[in-house]
């Protein structure tokens, strides 16, 4: 059976949760004004609010944590704001965007190669939380029936935190912490005791303002979180949110973001602030994905090429393809009819013309015309099914565009083609599932973000920069050597990093474990660390 996406392109994230203090100061979205971040110098909000709704600005987000708010301005009220005395600056809003892409086929890969499952899960005493800003999540989804602690936080803006209207934050939690119980897939941290937070900044439109993004990391660090993900970004910076995130990374919080995927050297907010993990993607060869950006600020590496996670119910594919007792691997034509059918195999060459195949399925070589006149040629001829085989090497996706067919229709590999035997008893099957096939630093994130838990609940005495540091000094060197702007560091290795943690940082038990100093104190070259948070590490002249 092969699980993929019946989407061919996949849409943002969600997550719910902001202050219900803020609830009765938000008014309409205005028609025409821009939206903007109005940041009050210390002991100056409450007048500045004032002010600031006097001039005309209608409040669209009070960052009060922040001493800020976000508010929608005409031109006139901007004008006369920017001379207040009570404001340190004004800036836009900018938009943030769930950083995923259509899907491409691909065997399921990623959490043996980020090593998760090499790293034995603790399941008792305090877990770590992972706090998900994203679409929300299907919490129905049987991925997430056992999983430790998931909780979330509800906005009127959003919905509900455990809904998901367009998938991308349920796809992003499956791979994070979806269950080892024989369904589907499982995620970096599969046995059911990770405590996850869900926030839902993204509705079915699929995106958010930055100021709905700091508003979501206070909610995070309300719910108690550790790691915060974020596979989500945007091209532009904000100094609210860069202020907010070196905050929350100055108390304790670790920060991880996709890196985007324009394909290009341009940063992605807020992945590229310096608080922040950003993380690329990298395919099943270990080689960065085309669209995956590249600049200075790229850290880490993950797959985050035809992963395959959980979606919400109903919303997948499954397809099912059987030829003389043999199963293959095969993928649903986008827009194929969702139903069964069987007969004898019917070779139709290219099925430039009709194929006369009256009960039967058709076998189909790709190439020359579209897959949607393939696919009518079968039908037309009497044929119940359509396998289309590649004509180069590997599998492939197609889509049947705005064309309506009645028989299932599915692609396979060259050399699955090839060993399918006209006269064989074929079947072929596509219907609804639970699970789907993404592309993007969206799926990577995730990959990055439950190995950050996973190690960290395994060396819970360590501090989030040093569950960074040793993420980032483990990791498998890729591309050119060192640290590289594609591939960051390199593909981020869980084993190796509780290994370092263990041995060196944080007195994780390992046979070079650290020894508390006082600041000041000498640290020798062997095992001393110094400091409950060991930032003296092995080497360093004197304690911190």
């Amino acid at each position: 059976m092969t699980i993929q996406s019946s989407f061919h392109k996949v849409t943002p994230f969600l997550i719910a949760a902001l202050l219900a203090t803020t609830a009765n100061l938000v008014q309409a979205a205005p028609d025409n004004d821009a939206r903007y971040i109005i940041q009050f110098k210390p002991g100056k909000a409450a007048s500045g609010k004032a002010l600031a709704i006097s001039a005309g600005a209608k409040i669209a987000r009070d960052l009060k944590n922040h001493q800020a708010m976000a508010a929608y301005l005409p031109q006139n009220a901007l004008n006369a704001l920017q001379r207040n005395p009570n404001i340190e600056f004004i800036e836009t809003d900018p938009k943030r965007y769930p950083s995923a892409t259509q899907y491409e086929p691909n065997a399921t890969y990623g959490i043996s190669m980020v090593q998760a499952d090499q790293v034995t899960e603790v399941t008792s005493g305090p877990e770590k939380m992972v706090c998900i800003i994203d679409s929300g999540i299907d919490l129905s989804h049987p991925e997430f029936a056992t999983q430790g602690t998931i909780t979330g936080t509800s906005d009127s803006g959003t919905g509900d935190w455990f809904t998901d209207e367009n998938s991308h934050g349920t796809h992003v939690a499956g791979t994070i912490a979806a269950l080892a119980n024989g369904e589907g897939v499982y995620g970096v941290n599969r046995a059911g005791a990770l405590n996850v937070h869900i926030i839902k900044v993204f509705d079915a439109n699929g995106w958010a303002y930055s100021s709905d993004l700091v508003a979501a990391l206070d909610a995070c660090e309300n719910a108690g979180a550790d790691v915060i993900s974020m596979s989500l970004g945007g091209s532009f910076k904000s100094r609210t949110e860069d202020r907010a995130f070196a905050a929350a990374a100055s108390r304790g919080v670790l920060p991880i973001a996709a890196a985007g995927n324009d394909g290009n050297t341009r940063k992605s907010y807020p992945a590229s602030y310096d608080s922040v993990v950003s993380v690329a993607a990298i395919d099943a060869n270990k080689v960065v994905a085309d669209f995956s950006q590249k600049n200075s600020q790229v850290e880490l590496a993950a797959p985050g090429v035809s992963v395959l996670s959980s979606v919400p119910v109903g919303t997948g594919t499954e397809t099912l393809v059987q030829v003389g007792g043999v199963d293959y691997e095969a993928f649903a034509m986008e827009g194929s009819a969702q139903t069964t059918g069987s007969g004898p195999l019917v070779d139709c060459g290219t099925a430039e013309t009709v194929c006369a195949a009256a009960a039967s399925v058709c076998l189909i070589q790709r190439g020359n015309i579209s897959f949607a006149d393939k696919v009518l040629n079968c039908q037309n001829g009497g044929g119940v099914a359509a396998i289309i085989y590649n004509n180069v090497a590997g599998s492939f996706s197609g889509t049947l565009g705005d064309v309506v067919t009645t028989i299932p229709s599915v692609s396979v590999s060259d050399t699955d083609g090839a060993q399918m035997q006209p006269g064989a008893a074929a079947s072929v099957s596509v219907g609804a599932g639970n699970y789907a096939f993404f592309d993007g630093t969206s799926m990577a994130t995730p990959h990055v973000s439950g190995v950050a838990a996973l190690i960290w609940n395994n060396a819970p005495g360590c501090s989030a920069a040093e569950v960074r540091a040793a993420m980032d000094q483990t990791a498998e060197d890729l591309g050119a050597a060192g640290r590289d702007d594609a591939y960051g560091f390199g593909l981020v290795q869980a084993q190796s990093a509780l290994a370092l943690l263990n041995g060196n940082f944080c007195g994780g038990g390992g046979s070079n474990q650290c020894t508390l100093g006082q600041p000041g104190d000498a640290c020798s070259t062997g095992s001393d660390c110094c400091s409950n948070s060991c930032k003296g590490k092995p080497g360093a002249k004197t304690c911190r």
